[in-house]
């Protein structure tokens, strides 16, 4: 029997992949407006020095003064077709088989519930949502990691965490002892590491 218990996914670049073009410019625009310089070559410079500090969109608005959830409010309002789309077709099915055997949950810097409908996955799938207006600090912190935890309502050798990020995700989920799976790529760090979605059925099986 799986040691599994509760599965919690990442967003961003775990379920879904962001057209790139598509968030530079929305990032970049709502950086340079909020400083009120235009998009030039040294501001996209000055902004992703800021990003190699804070290690997240969402604490670089936090950190001008902008409310926690600001460009999780940004972001969510932003035509979804434009922005991203699944990084793998077989991602709804996979969730939707998934749940009946274990419960899983999501845990992301956005409100990605914002854009399930879009997407073809729907709320009800997923045990708790976790997103800017529940963890006030972003990933890397380990806040939400921590809320993980407690709403599982299990020991952390028993929940798994799935995401796309050694650094911004899942050192900071082995340094509570989670189990950590690593997406799209391969990693000593990592328990676990999947080049196809669907392999993660075969750990619960």
């Amino acid at each position: 029997m799986s040691a599994i218990k509760h599965i919690w996914f990442d967003f961003s670049e775990t379920i879904i992949r962001l057209d790139k073009q598509a968030h530079e410019k929305l990032r970049y625009g709502s950086y340079a407006e909020i400083v009120g310089k235009a998009v030039t070559s040294e501001l996209v410079e000055e902004y992703e020095s800021l990003f190699k500090v804070h290690k997240s969109h969402s604490a670089i608005f936090a950190s001008l003064g902008l409310p926690d959830g600001y460009w999780s409010e940004r972001y969510a309002s932003a035509d979804p077709s434009a922005l991203l789309k699944l990084a793998n077709p077989n991602i709804p099915d996979v969730l939707n088989r998934l749940r009946e055997i274990v419960p899983i949950s999501i845990f992301s810097n956005v409100m990605a519930e914002k854009f399930f409908p879009a997407l073809g996955i729907e709320s009800v799938w997923f045990t708790h949502i976790l997103g800017p207006k529940e963890v006030k600090n972003p990933k890397p912190a380990l806040d939400g990691f921590k809320l993980m935890i407690e709403l599982s309502n299990l020991p952390a050798e028993n929940i798994l965490f799935v995401g796309d990020s050694v650094e911004k995700e899942l050192k900071p989920a082995k340094s509570l002892g989670l189990l950590t799976a690593l997406m799209w790529n391969t990693s000593p760090e990592a328990d676990y590491s999947f080049s196809d979605f669907e392999e993660i059925l075969k750990l619960v099986a």
